[in-house]
């Protein structure tokens, strides 16, 4: 299943479009950078995630509005090369960055909502949903690796799955997925069938590595 792992990609011609308000930067795989998605809204121009290296921010210019998914350097590397006006970030974001507008529970701005979103990937991710139909999830579908160990926490993943099945957006965007867009119905599915997949004597679910 695509849930398990990061699956990079190499670069892809710049600005794909998603809908009429939506477009992103593919993410790369050298330098590791994540994908940038790119929000038309209000008069204003959003950009969530910000990825990392030059090469992926050369068609960016303007003042931004942005949300951070999570700290990792891939999804934050180029903050400082960017005019920034407002940047939103959750608790553990601002805490290795050391700035922002700190989103502790959802937040709704215009059409836009920022949702917090727990996930095994890291602690502090922040989700994105417009206008209840895409959702920009970062990588928080993906599951934590350490020591090269593979594995979701429990806990996390049955409280993932609640927050998803909350969201009215049908379609998620994925960080590092090729072509960025899923189903979010399928997306539950896969996670629902690893959760039941879990030893009740185990806080983690431990899974393959492609």
């Amino acid at each position: 299943t695509e849930i398990y792992t990061l699956s990079l990609h190499d670069a892809l011609p710049i600005f794909q479009q998603i809908s009429d308000k939506i477009s992103y930067i593919p993410a790369t795989e050298n330098p590791l950078s994540a994908d940038i998605g790119i929000i038309r809204d209000g008069g204003q121009t959003w950009l969530f995630d910000v990825g990392n290296g030059t090469a992926a921010i050369d068609g960016l210019s303007g003042n931004f509005q942005v949300v951070l998914s999570h700290f990792h350097q891939d999804h934050t590397g180029n903050l400082q090369r960017l005019d920034i006006q407002n940047l939103y970030v959750s608790g553990e974001t601002r805490r290795h960055i050391g700035s922002g507008i700190l989103v502790k529970e959802d937040l709704f701005l215009g059409g836009m909502r920022l949702f917090p979103i727990p996930s095994s990937h890291c602690k502090g991710c922040l989700g994105l949903e417009i206008d209840e139909t895409y959702a920009f999830v970062g990588d928080a579908l993906y599951c934590k690796a350490k020591s090269g160990e593979y594995f979701y926490s429990t806990q996390l993943l049955r409280n993932e799955i609640a927050v998803l099945k909350k969201l009215k957006a049908p379609y998620l965007l994925v960080s590092h997925h090729p072509g960025l867009v899923r189903s979010r119905e399928e997306v539950i599915a896969e996670l629902e069938e690893l959760y039941a997949q879990r030893d009740m004597g185990s806080d983690i679910i431990p899974v393959g590595c492609k």
